[in-house]
Formats: structure tokens, sequence, C-alpha cells
């Protein structure tokens, strides 16, 4: 096959997949930064020179999405999450901008400077080794895999992640990115090995347990004779490459990167086949044949490394359904809980204990009340965490901005305030506040709701009754009482000037 021929089938694949491609190389743009995004020339207004980053980035974004972000708090000047968020923007390096951001949250003097630098330079080297090269090496499964099978999952790229062979696939990548180093010396030798180890990352995610060896020398000898004709197919993106540059490089990301990997991942497949036919050393390695057939359905418990399995890392009896009395008893559990984290969370920051919360007793039944509603309502959806994690995020946001607007409206006063944190609405939530409330959600739902059952079916019944009714009636009066005469004082609360007309 021609590569006349390889681009015209490499369009039809990239016009029937083709969000989901896009979306691969932009993530590929962010975490490998294989492709830059430059804005060279473009004339900023003189005012925004001393505007902080969070100004600049939301200006930027109300600018091409016309939407208004007012609702938004202005300047992020409290959290982690500010400070981290200023630091990675204005440093241009996220590795770098977090390192620097810990480094003004805990250290101060010049020694330990240096060991964040140090430090630093050792999580880049991790990061292009165990991180990066592997992307590069799921990014190539990806597309082989979408040759055939046009539904092909974004996900697929994270797939040598799941698997036990990244040692093997990091150090076979790092040796590839050396031996290029090296031979880069003699310039020559460079574009040479260049392509000759072009196919490394291909064969890689084809087979994870091939050795670096057999990778290198196979893929040496797929390329002789063909060095040239991938030389050509580079040359034949130029035109396409210059018309990028007026385009602040956007024409990479949404048309000539996925268009050029299509193609790249067909020309593999036919010096495959090539090299199955000449009975090249090794070809026989490269039999994967997920990746040659059309239309194979995937099976959902398998990787499509036939030999790996998918395996849960979460080994409680998360699925379990509770009865009542767990659940009203598990409701306590959890505002008490939070009660103790609020109270002592203040005492370690402010040295002074307070009874955190509108009520009385020892107990947040926010806390409760979220925790329980999360284990009812993501039943459906709990044997995939990222997506537990994204909804636990959303309902906790929803009863904390809920719970916010009642007391504030209704007593006039506020029991929390987010005002200066990084992306908060209206001071009664915000993005730190949610990410822990999606951690704490998926702590509870995965290991601490079984286990707390566990412990309470080996409770007599008649126990746990009485142990509901004392609670609940304890929780009726006091909620009562508080309805009426709120927990208030300083620690607790702050008066809120409303207007009502």
């Amino acid at each position: 096959m021609k590569i006349k021929d390889l681009k015209k089938e490499s369009k039809k694949e990239l016009k029937r997949n083709y969000w989901r491609i896009v979306a691969v190389i932009f993530f590929m743009s962010i975490m490998v930064g294989s492709i830059n995004i430059s804005f060279h020339g473009i004339k900023y207004n003189q005012t925004l020179i001393n505007t902080i980053n969070y100004d600049i980035t939301k200006e930027t974004i109300e600018s091409v999405t016309n939407i208004n972000f007012n609702f938004l708090t202005y300047k992020p000047t409290k959290g982690i999450l500010a400070n981290i968020f200023n630091n990675i923007t204005s440093s241009g390096s996220f590795i770098f901008g977090l390192l620097n951001s810990f480094n003004q949250l805990i250290f101060h003097e010049r020694l330990w400077a240096s060991l964040i630098i140090l430090l630093g330079a050792f999580l880049t080297l991790f990061y292009l080794i165990f991180i990066r090269n592997i992307l590069i090496v799921g990014e190539a499964r990806f597309f082989l895999e979408n040759q055939n099978h046009p539904k092909t999952n974004f996900k697929r790229i994270l797939l040598p992640f799941k698997i036990k062979k990244t040692k093997n696939l990091a150090f076979t990548m790092m040796i590839k990115t050396l031996l290029e180093w090296f031979w880069w010396l003699t310039i020559v030798g460079g574009i040479i090995k260049h392509y000759a180890y072009y196919l490394v990352p291909y064969i890689l995610a084809e087979n994870p347990g091939i050795n670096s060896k057999e990778a290198l020398k196979l893929s040496e000898d797929m390329m002789r004779k063909h060095k040239l004709e991938l030389f050509k197919l580079d040359l034949s993106f130029v035109l396409w490459n210059i018309i990028d540059l007026f385009c602040f490089n956007l024409l990479n990301i949404v048309f000539i990167a996925p268009y050029k990997k299509c193609v790249l991942a067909r020309f593999y497949m036919k010096l495959k086949n090539e090299a199955h036919e000449k009975k090249i050393l090794n070809s026989n390695l490269l039999c994967d044949k997920y990746l040659n057939q059309e239309a194979v359905v995937y099976p959902k418990d398998k990787y499509l490394y036939p030999e790996h399995q998918k395996k849960s890392w979460i080994n409680t009896d998360y699925n379990k359904n509770y009865s009542i009395y767990s659940l009203i008893i598990m409701l306590f559990a959890s505002s008490i809980i939070g009660w103790i984290w609020e109270t002592l969370f203040h005492l370690f920051r402010f040295g002074e204990f307070v009874n955190r919360g509108a009520l009385h007793g020892p107990w947040l039944p926010i806390y409760g009340w979220g925790a329980i509603i999360l284990l009812i309502l993501l039943k459906k959806v709990r044997n995939k965490p990222l997506v537990t994690f994204v909804l636990a995020m959303i309902i906790c946001g929803l009863v904390e901005y809920g719970t916010g607007w009642y007391l504030e409206t209704f007593k006039n006063a506020r029991w929390w305030d987010y005002d200066g944190y990084f992306l908060n609405i209206h001071g009664r939530i915000c993005l730190e506040g949610l990410i822990t409330f999606g951690v704490g959600g998926c702590t509870f739902i995965y290991f601490l709701a079984p286990l707390l059952d566990s412990i309470l079916l080996k409770i007599d019944k008649k126990i746990k009754i009485f142990l509901c009714i004392i609670l609940s009636i304890c929780y009726i009066i006091d909620q009562l009482y508080s309805n009426k005469y709120p927990n208030t004082g300083s620690g607790v609360n702050q008066n809120l000037m409303i207007n009502k007309t």
C-alpha cells in the first residue's frame, strides 16, 4: 500500500472517531509536550501586567467562551490550590510550580530551597521515564486499535499502566532515547537512527513483554529500506505545518497531529505484515490478533493483552445493601466524625477549642446526611470509582451550597466562608473543599461504610434499634432547640449584613 493510500484510509478513520482522537492528541500535548501552542505575537493590554494569574485566566476563558464568570470570587488568596495555581501558571512548569508552592508553604531557608530543586530534578527524570514514555506507548496503542475499531475509547492510552510490564516499557523507551541522543552527536547518525527506532513505541504497544534488545532490533529490521519512505511522509506534512504557524499551532491539535498519527499507525501495520511475510527475526512476537480483526467487540473484563486480566484494587464488599439501622447509625457516626474533624482543624489552626456547627451537640449533620445520600444515590455507579468521585463532588457541592444558602438566608450568618479560595461560588463552596468531599465520599463508600456495617452486623438487633431511637431523639431535640437558638460565637460563625429589601 502506498503512502497515498494510507492517507486516504486514515482520513476515513479520523472522520469516524474524530472527537476521541482529538481528545487523545490534546491530552498528550499537555502531558507529553509533543505539541506546542504558541501565542507569540498577541498583544496583551498593558493593564494585565500587574494582574494575578487567576484574573488573566478568568478573562481569557470569558473571552473565548463568552461566559460570565463573575459568580466566582475574584481573587483566590487562600488555600493550597490558590497557591499552587498561581505558582504553576507563573512558572510555566507544572512540576517546578508545584514544588515552589510547597517550598513557600513549608520551607524558607536556602538549604531547603536547594533540596527542593534537587527533588525537582529527580521528579522530572521520574516523569520522563515512567510517565511520559509510557504515555507515548499508550498513545500508539490507541491509534493501533482505532484502525479497525471505530469507537476505541480514550482510556486506551492508559492501558500500559494497567499491566505488569511498566518497568520493561519504561526501560526500553529510555534505552531508545539514550541511543538516539548519542547518535545525534554525529548528526547524520542521529537522523538515521531516529527513523530506525521509530517503530519501537508501536512494537511495545502491541507486545509489552518484548525486551529492549528485541524491540530495537526488530524496529531496525522493519525500517530497513523504509526510512526514506517515512522521511517523505514527514515532508508531506510540511505545508500543513507552515499553515499552522499562522494558526498559533491550534491546527496541529484539531487536524494535523490526529491525521498524521492515524497515518503512522497504518504505516506500522503495513511494515508489520511485511515483516511476517519476509519472516524477519522475532516478527512472530507481533501477534496481537485484536489489531488485525475488524469489528471485534472487546470483552469488558480484559485489557486486550490476552494474558492480563483486570483486577480490582478495592477488596471490600462495597456493593452490599445496608439495613435501615445501619444507615441511621452511620449517619450519626459520620456527623460525629465530621464534628471531630472540624473541631480539631480549628484547634490546630487557631489554637482554640470551639463547638463547630449550628447545632449544640457534638455532630455536624451536613457530613452525616451527605454520606448517606452518597451511599444511596451512587449505588449503581459504585463499580466506577472515577464516576463516583465526580458525582460525590457534585452532590456534596449541592448539599453544602444549599445548606450555606439556607443558613445565610434564614439565620443571617455564615458557619463557613470560602471567600478568597480558588474557584469558590459565593463563598459557600470551593474547588478545594469539593475535592476533599470527593475523596472523603469515596473513602466512606468503598472502605468505611462496609467496615462499619460489618461491625454493626455483629451487634444484636435490639441494641441497634435502641441506639437508633436514642440518637434520633437527641438529634431531634437539638435540631428543634438550635433552630430557635443556633450555636454561635467567635470561631463558630460570622454575622452577615443581608439586604432584604
